[in-house]
């Protein structure tokens, strides 16, 4: 390019443009001649937007009132923050007897006999409430829609009170929000399970669809696409689009059509997932309340989705580490998809996925192991250390790109507690494995271990992640139990 004939366009004409381009987009004009290189490196706007999409955040509301120039020196101290593992001192919080918790927007809280304190409240402020009456005969449940700031009836639903009369004994509730939709799992807990996934509008108290049947587990992944594994002789994600589904659906989750499946390896002719789990946090249309003025949050982008299923003999149990784009790329807004679209292991899974074995932390009750792109686990038969991973990939190659541009040395030396780089294959095989064939698979990440006060009695049980913390639950059964939390 001709940098003395475009040198005579207005600087802040070219900044300006620049601004409208995608961080990509951005670092792509870079490389057009030196003249774009020198005006993108000295604009505070240009690098902020840069820093925020290789670091997988997104910029804060209107309401902050920080230029551009301090957030920018925010966000670099806070990735450097979490690159280093530059914690502040330990902080150690006793959990209240009833174990009845929560952690959002970096708040934990906890209730007691006595006192609830309530977390940050979310942009919707929306508290579901769900309540069972009657016999295994007869089961109706109530979901009440409430604010959760004063506890009335919430203003934007037509109908405060969502009656579900299902003949379904559960001994457990799964809640996902997305949007306008509420979806509540029910589980029975059997071996043969006769669960219920209902899904409704919040605003309007219509129904949207309501199946029954051998459900396991399930997630939002877009505004109108729910993620589902179901009990049967294939493991396999379903992809149903909420809006192909005809209104107040009521049918048997084995008849309705989806739109696309992803299957997992094969199983071994004498294995069948007897239990599932899907996790991602916070979820994709989340962002915090204006109100809040953070300077910037976790992009809308960046989610990681941890996967977990176990066969019913307990001998195997594997957890998938999958992005969220490795699904999207697959079906989301691809033209002429073909109905029941199937996408086999070998076409997303090796290079689009991570498995291991699950950690031996993973719990039903200590739920918040992934926010973001950051997965947190204790490694097995190790209670020194929490094992951080990070699967940024934007981040993961900035890293790379670091490490090839500078010798091993000098990068260490400046770096010291850097993450690591994992790049290898990592290959899942044996007689306790599932599958019939070794898994093979090799999406890079970032990872640290993020080393724990010693425990000599029975040790720490799960390891949990927010925004700005890592959490380690020390759970002791005659003692206090403990929450030791690690703040960047």
């Amino acid at each position: 390019m001709d940098d003395d004939r475009i040198s005579h366009v207005p600087i802040e004409l070219l900044i300006q443009i620049f601004c409208a381009l995608t961080y990509k987009e951005i670092l792509t004009c870079r490389l057009a001649c030196k003249f774009f290189d020198t005006v993108i490196r000295n604009d505070a706007r240009l690098q902020y937007k840069i820093q925020l999409g290789l670091n997988g955040q997104q910029d804060g509301p209107s309401t902050n009132c920080l230029n551009v120039h301090d957030r920018l020196l925010i966000l670099n101290e806070y990735q450097a923050a979490w690159d280093q593992l530059r914690f502040d001192p330990m902080m150690i919080v006793d959990m209240e007897s009833d174990r009845i918790w929560e952690i959002r927007g970096n708040v934990l809280s906890q209730a007691s006999e006595e006192s609830l304190v309530f977390v940050q409240l979310p942009s919707r402020d929306l508290l579901i409430l769900v309540e069972s009456h009657g016999d295994v005969q007869d089961y109706e449940h109530h979901i009440h829609l409430r604010t959760l700031s004063t506890g009335d009836a919430h203003p934007s639903a037509t109908i405060t009170k969502i009656v579900c009369s299902r003949l379904v004994y559960p001994i457990s509730y799964e809640i996902r929000i997305s949007s306008e939709y509420l979806a509540v799992g029910f589980y029975t807990g059997a071996m043969n399970p006769d669960n219920l996934l209902c899904i409704w509008n919040w605003k309007t108290g219509e129904r949207q669809m309501e199946l029954p049947g051998a459900i396991l587990a399930y997630a939002f992944l877009t505004k109108h696409h729910i993620i589902l594994i179901r009990k049967q002789a294939d493991a396999e994600l379903l992809i149903l689009d909420l809006r192909s589904i005809s209104p107040c659906l009521e049918s048997p989750v084995d008849e309705v059509e989806c739109i696309c499946t992803f299957r997992f390896p094969t199983l071994k002719q004498d294995k069948s997932i007897d239990y599932a789990d899907i996790r991602s946090e916070p979820t994709f249309d989340w962002s915090p309340d204006p109100a809040l003025a953070v300077p910037f949050h976790v992009s809308s982008e960046q989610r990681l989705f941890v996967v977990t299923m176990r066969t019913q003999d307990f001998e195997s149990s594997i957890t998938f580490l999958i992005p969220r784009d490795t699904l999207l790329r697959h079906f989301h807004d691809v033209p002429d998809l073909p109905p029941k679209h199937r996408v086999e292991w070998n076409e997303w899974g090796p290079k689009g996925a991570r498995a291991m074995r699950t950690p031996s932390g993973h719990s039903s009750s200590w739920l918040r192991n992934v926010y973001g792109m950051r997965f947190v686990f204790m490694e097995e038969g190790d209670n020194s250390s929490v094992l951080v991973a990070d699967f940024n990939q934007a981040a993961f190659r900035k890293a790379l790109f670091n490490e090839e541009t500078m010798s091993a040395s000098s990068y260490s030396s400046e770096h010291p507690q850097r993450m690591k780089l994992m790049i290898e294959a990592t290959t899942l095989d044996g007689s306790w494995s599932m599958f019939v064939n070794p898994v093979i698979t090799s999406l890079p990440f970032r990872y640290a271990n993020v080393p724990l006060p010693p425990d000599d009695e029975i040790g720490y049980e799960a390891a949990m992640v927010s925004e700005d913390s890592i959490i380690v639950v020390d759970f002791d059964m005659t003692e206090k139990t403990r929450y030791y939390v690690l703040s960047i």
